[in-house]
């Protein structure tokens, strides 16, 4: 029984109210007159037959939406004057995979002008309002960034706008396991997912790719205000200057410089033994465990304290000499250690190697040091990567050749032939990537075997691959993939479903979260899972690929958020916002 319950009705009454303020939010700072044409129409109430982005697109984006209802004509409606300001003939484009229905495409790329929009059919049913702006992508990045702020654990939130608020949390020290046992201070950091527990290995990945956000969108994240709770007022006084994107990740680095042991070795994670049920944070009294250091682990610390100290270098030197402090010795540790890998009796995010982590690891030192010998450890160790275009998958915690192969492919030197080759990659695995979104019937790139855990953040990794061979190879068709990812994950998809909380008329209300199912507060910003065709918590469809979601609680398989889900997000529509596409 869950002892938080969310009362759908008001939850649903009241998002359908902040969708389409948000959508005026946006249009008002991008307003425009309209001029009217004579045919006058009514707005129609919004259904699910019509998959669209409900946040919305900039100008000059890509602009489809999709049905498997077949009508002769449609038409794009300018909400604010009833009137008709498009019109449009639907194209088939492919059969959904597992009913056989054709697809229709209604494409509106054509039609810039700024405003809040709805797409109508023949038949009068019509889509989720959305807008067209400037500022759609900036806003999407600001509440996908923002929510890290709203998980952080070990003080007291009182956020004023989005009312998410508790009490100062798993304040006590943890039973370190293992060892020498005793107690160990590992508070502070993110809450990892809809759990309370705190990950390394999900901690460094989520923190390089938000770093990665900052090297691809740097204008972005510098002027975009997050609006940081008043509780964080001495924080921002101690590192003025610094931006606040920066300010939010720097309270996961923290956290993971506690992680790490005086030897240089990192632990893997710290959590109650057993999941607590659906309490507020400050509820979970639960002894807390630190549990045993892993090579993985250390590895992929050491490769996001690298990457850190590169970006925090100009803002605050001292600090970024403790980050690549950290890193040498997480490195040092692992040179002088053999695989070492978290028990099976552990409850975790277990990793089966730490090959791949290691030269992610010597990849970023070296580029952070230019020390030779972090090089040559890459160029011995290359063939443990994933080197195949074809086969390149994004990188998350298990599998990291993709964000290794960013980083040698991004870096500026030009006396590593290396550094050519890894571009060459992924401009050849993007162009894979663009054909394969094309032969889609919503163009997506998510093919059957994708949808398993987290689709909607593999939906947006390949996202990150295409901005990464843009910045490399300025190809529109890669903005236009990307951006279509972005459409995908917001509501241009079978169930006309957007995956992220608080934005869209169609967004999860019930995610597997728990402090938004014991407070009641929805958390915004949070990308769940999404379709997860194994439905692995039998709760929602089975085996129906793009279908198989449900915006239910108890589904953790495909209505859970975590940590690294949402960096991906905050890439893409950084960097979207960032070349206005």
């Amino acid at each position: 029984m869950l002892k938080g319950k969310i009362h759908s009705s008001r939850w649903t009454g009241w998002m359908v109210v902040l969708a389409l303020l948000a959508v005026l939010a946006v249009l008002y700072l991008t307003r425009e007159d309209i001029t009217s044409p004579p045919h006058l129409v009514n707005p129609q109430p919004a259904t699910r037959e019509i998959g669209i982005n409900q946040a919305g697109y900039a100008p000059s984006a890509v602009k489809i939406a999709y049905t498997t209802t077949a009508v002769g004509e449609f038409s794009l409606v300018d909400l604010q004057a009833n009137h008709a300001v498009f019109r449009g003939v639907p194209t088939i484009s492919q059969k959904e995979r597992n009913s056989g229905k054709p697809v229709y495409q209604m494409d509106f790329s054509s039609f810039q002008k700024p405003g809040v929009y709805q797409i109508q059919l023949s038949n009068g049913r019509g889509s989720a309002p959305f807008a067209i702006s400037d500022h759609v992508y900036q806003s999407i990045y600001q509440t996908a960034m923002r929510s890290y702020e709203l998980q952080r654990c070990g003080i007291a939130l009182a956020d004023t706008v989005s009312h998410v608020h508790h009490e100062a949390c798993h304040l006590a020290p943890a039973q370190v396991i293992g060892g020498q046992g005793g107690e160990r201070d590992v508070t502070g950091g993110w809450h990892d997912a809809g759990d309370y527990g705190k990950y390394t290995a999900n901690a460094g990945m989520t923190t390089a790719q938000l770093l990665l956000a900052y090297e691809l969108a740097p204008m972005t994240l510098k002027n975009t205000s997050l609006s940081l709770p008043q509780a964080d007022e001495g924080e921002r006084v101690a590192h003025a200057g610094e931006p606040d994107a920066l300010a939010v990740i720097r309270v996961e680095l923290d956290w993971m410089r506690k992680m790490q042991r005086e030897d240089g070795a990192v632990h893997h994670s710290v959590k109650t033994a057993e999941f607590p049920g659906m309490i507020l944070p400050e509820e979970d009294r639960q002894p807390q465990y630190l549990y045993p250091v892993s090579t993985p682990d250390t590895a992929i610390f050491a490769a996001a304290m690298a990457r850190a100290s590169r970006v925090y270098h100009s803002y605050d030197e001292p600090y970024a000499q403790m980050l690549l402090d950290a890193s040498k010795k997480a490195w040092a540790f692992l040179e002088g250690s053999s695989e070492l890998l978290v028990p099976e009796s552990v409850q975790a995010y277990r990793i089966k190697s730490d090959k791949q982590s290691r030269v992610w690891a010597a990849a970023e030192l070296y580029f952070a040091t230019g020390d030779l010998r972090y090089r040559s450890y890459v160029e011995k160790n290359l063939g443990e990567l994933e080197l195949r275009p074809k086969k390149l998958t994004p990188s998350y915690w298990q599998h990291t050749s993709a964000m290794t192969i960013i980083t040698l492919a991004m870096h500026q030197r030009t006396d590593w032939e290396l550094t050519q080759q890894m571009r060459n990659l992924l401009i050849r695995h993007a162009d894979q990537v663009v054909s394969r979104i094309n032969q889609t019937a919503y163009g997506t790139v998510l093919q059957a075997r994708d949808y398993d855990w987290a689709s909607t953040k593999t939906s947006l990794g390949y996202g990150v691959h295409l901005a990464v061979a843009y910045q490399m190879e300025p190809k529109p068709a890669y903005l236009a993939a990307m951006s279509r990812q972005l459409d995908w994950v917001l509501g241009a998809n079978p169930l006309a479903q957007s995956f992220v909380t608080g934005i869209g008329m169609f967004s999860p209300v019930h995610p597997h979260h728990r402090y938004s199912a014991a407070s009641g507060i929805l958390v915004p910003g949070l990308l769940v899972g999404g379709p997860n065709a194994n439905a692995n918590d039998n709760v929602a469809p089975q085996k129906q690929g793009a279908k198989s979601y449900v915006d239910d609680v108890r589904s953790f398989a495909t209505n859970e958020y975590a940590i690294d889900y949402n960096a991906p997000l905050v890439v893409v529509a950084g960097f979207l916002h960032e070349r206005r596409n």
